[in-house]
């Protein structure tokens, strides 16, 4: 083979460095990794907002101020840090903040913890959201069909809100609105009703949830939203801050993926899962899978590259020999960590094969009904053997 790409993708840890046919198709985030300090960025978000006045003058004394971050937004623990500086600088009390970080992941609370301490922020509150806990949350509207639904307690009782989420594009499962509330940060039964309807591709239901999710956001009283727009090599490319709706507008214009988002007839679609720790979940590997998933003709195989390390509850359950659809209500209607992810994975591998590069042994891998990439040659040989292979640049998003 002569005419050779090189892709050098940066997954978690590790650095890989693949040799490909130069035929292959290419798809990206358009976003191009900022050389800018991320404080600066946040500065410039928060000091000159689209459409709003600088952030400073619409806050006062005593606000207490809940900064909600979405789980998977790239170089969170950074922009967290920067984002309270900047308002301890502007006058605002450490103990008036609380984080809560969209996930009830420890080792992210953690670590965000000690950077906050490092950064002499230890004042501050870090809370994790979870969905499960009924006594933390509050009530904010119910549903089309009479069902109730609750947000994070500190966000319904805070005098200023302000979300932090990564653009995606829109056929990214659990992709935030503009306001960053729901479901990220909704009960378990709010979030398993959005599930559901992404699962079974129900445009009716998808389309009452996002109207009733902007509903809850106006509810809320969120009238300032921080949009984190991801680069192609999962790191980050820019922040905006402002009123919602232009945030909103404006990011996804800036995370239009390079090659269409569209079907397409590929036999093979390697998917790179690409950034630091906080890209490195099962929520991401779905959403790679799903993306890729998309870009295949029907016997096409994919492959996620990510840097796993472990094995949740819910991920387990692909192990099982129940029916595809028996085993997505079950994962749908449980609490078990990364269903909602178990759940998407399920309804690919039920109809392609789906092979995983990660830190995981082969046994662990095969265990879940995928098959196991163990180096960089095996994937070289994946996109020899295939008759069309697209490349998916931070796939995730």
């Amino acid at each position: 083979m002569n005419n050779l790409t090189y892709y050098e993708p940066r997954i978690g840890v590790r650095k890989l460095t693949l040799q490909l046919p130069e035929h292959v198709t290419e798809l990206r985030v358009s976003g191009v990794s900022t050389d800018r300090p991320i404080a600066d960025l946040v500065t410039k978000a928060l000091d000159e907002p689209i459409e709003f006045p600088p952030l400073p003058l619409a806050l006062i004394d005593d606000d207490h101020i809940s900064i909600a971050i979405e789980d998977g937004v790239p170089e969170a623990n950074t922009i967290a840090c920067a984002v309270t500086r900047y308002l301890v600088q502007h006058g605002t009390r450490q103990e008036m903040i609380t984080i809560i970080l969209g996930s009830d992941n420890q080792d992210w609370r953690d670590r965000l913890v000690a950077e906050l301490l490092a950064n002499e922020l230890g004042g501050i509150k870090v809370v994790k959201h979870e969905p499960t806990h009924h006594d933390s949350h509050g009530y904010i509207a119910a549903s089309a069909s009479a069902d109730p639904i609750y947000i994070q307690r500190d966000l319904v009782e805070a005098e200023v809100v302000l979300p932090i989420y990564c653009i995606r594009t829109p056929e990214s499962p659990s992709a935030s609105d503009k306001y960053g509330m729901s479901p990220s940060f909704a009960d378990a039964t709010t979030q398993h009703r959005w599930n559901l309807a992404w699962l079974e591709d129900n445009a009716h239901h998808m389309h009452l949830q996002e109207k009733l999710s902007h509903e809850i956001g106006w509810l809320m009283g969120v009238q300032f939203a921080i949009a984190v727009v991801p680069a192609c090599d999962g790191s980050v490319a820019a922040i905006l801050g402002g009123s919602p709706d232009p945030v909103f507008r404006q990011a996804s214009e800036l995370i239009r993926p390079v090659g269409e988002l569209q079907p397409t007839e590929h036999s093979l679609a390697v998917a790179f899962v690409e950034g630091d720790w906080t890209q490195q979940s099962w929520m991401n590997v779905a959403r790679a899978a799903a993306h890729a998933d998309m870009q295949l003709d029907t016997h096409g195989s994919i492959v996620v590259c990510s840097d796993l390390k472990h094995l949740s509850s819910g991920i387990l359950q692909l192990g099982s020999d129940e029916s595809e659809e028996k085993l997505q209500r079950q994962l749908l209607s449980s609490d078990l960590e990364d269903a909602f992810a178990a759940a998407v994975l399920s309804s690919i591998k039920s109809k392609r094969s789906i092979y995983l590069m990660s830190q995981l042994k082969s046994s662990q891998v095969e265990s879940l009904g995928l098959a196991y990439i163990d180096s960089q040659a095996d994937i070289e040989r994946l996109c020899r053997e295939a008759t069309s292979v697209c490349v998916m640049r931070s796939s995730q998003f």
